[in-house]
């Protein structure tokens, strides 16, 4: 996710610059993006963290050399997150999940990107916890379990290679997302206010979320997945506002998927439908196909990315969510454990699990093929970073 790395101290120190004044002795002005161990680069410095649930083999894919870096094994692994910088390998049987540096990410500074490589290892392991879902900015990370509860990092501390928790919240049930300088949370019974960075109580929403899964933070503003429907929070004079959209059918969403920071979210409900949310109008739409497994928005005015059970990767029309068109890609997957989809401004990733590959898609060319990268795993999960 742009923008979810860096000390914020560092930030803004970087951004503004040392002044000096008259009489006192010069001193050498922070150059601006600056981070302190970190080298800054042109271009985005994607990689792939790919994982083989049989063994537990972890391996880090660099999309510019085509490297692939041993990171590893990560016994049980069955699910993974990221935050643009930091994968979560998470162990459901185990109740474990292991932190790992990928050592790349990108700096959102509103009109332009900074771009940041640094090295790459391992942070450390959060017991009793699986995260199959990741909320960050530049202070702190949220690891939000299948059960609705978070543990809330320091992202001074992850970044610095050690993993503290931070003790915040009024309940160890309630989820809370870091947003707009704060954290949005939502209660067991469904009640959703804000809670400042120091643990005191803020104000208390209108708007209600139950059985809150998944969420997704965009320009456009935080979306949660609840029953009722996507709680979609602006900041509006720097207070909050909360809106409930409806699902425009029967099931609910619960995980989104989408460019980093695009305001435009792709989902499967749970009756395996395909959805697309457009946060410019806050409108959901259908898309015209069955059978999806797999599903993401590449961004406003770009097409939704679909892959079926038949291993067919398809380009839909946001706005209408007819195809517009198709490419057989997966000879062979399991619709249980279907592969993944992650896009970024220029190509798609998809992870072939029984065949040891990853494809790289030209979404933009008629999904042509630009690249298939060979692995010595099975690589049945994946996440990029670096975006």
């Amino acid at each position: 996710m742009a923008g979810a790395a860096g000390l914020c101290a560092l930030l803004l120190a970087g951004c503004s610059g040392a002044p000096t004044t008259e009489g006192a002795p010069e001193t050498e002005e922070t150059p601006h993006g600056y981070v302190e161990g970190a080298e800054e680069t042109a271009e985005p410095q994607s990689r792939l963290v790919l994982a083989d649930t049989t063994g537990g083999e972890v391996r880090l894919l660099d999309l510019i050399t085509e490297e692939v870096t041993e990171l590893g094994d990560v016994p049980g692994v069955d699910g993974i997150a990221g935050d643009g910088r930091f994968a979560y390998l998470h162990s459901s049987g185990d109740g474990t999940t292991d932190v790992i540096d990928t050592g790349v990410w990108t700096v959102d500074h509103g009109d332009h990107y900074h771009y940041y490589r640094t090295d790459t290892g391992h942070v450390g392991a959060l017991d009793g916890s699986t995260a199959p879902g990741v909320v960050t900015d530049t202070a702190l990370t949220s690891v939000t379990g299948a059960e609705g509860s978070s543990l809330l990092l320091d992202r001074a501390g992850l970044e610095d290679g050690s993993v503290s928790s931070l003790d915040l919240l009024p309940e160890p049930t309630t989820t809370a997302l870091p947003f707009a300088g704060g954290l949005v949370s939502v209660d067991a019974d469904g009640t959703v206010g804000v809670v400042e960075r120091d643990g005191e109580p803020g104000p208390t929403m209108e708007e209600r979320c139950e059985d809150p899964r998944g969420a997704a933070v965009t320009r456009r503003g935080l979306v949660v997945g609840c029953a009722e429907g996507a709680l979609h929070v602006t900041e509006v004079d720097d207070a909050l506002d909360a809106e409930t959209l409806p699902y425009p059918g029967s099931g609910r969403v619960e995980s989104f998927q989408h460019r980093p920071g695009s305001a435009v979210l792709a989902a499967l409900s749970t009756d395996g439908d395909a959805w697309v949310l457009d946060l410019a109008e806050t409108a959901w739409r259908t898309l015209d196909l069955d059978d999806a497994v797999a599903v993401t928005a590449v961004g406003e005015g770009a097409p939704v990315l679909a892959l079926d059970g038949e291993g067919t990767l398809h380009s839909l029309d946001p706005d209408s969510g007819e195809q517009t068109t198709q490419a057989p890609l997966v000879e062979s997957l399991d619709p249980q454990a279907p592969p993944a989809l992650q896009v970024d401004t220029a190509r798609a990733y998809v992870n072939d699990a029984e065949a040891g590959l990853v494809h790289e898609i030209d979404y933009n060319d008629d999904l042509r093929v630009a690249r298939v990268f060979e692995l010595d795993i099975a690589p049945h999960l994946m996440i990029e970073t670096g975006r």
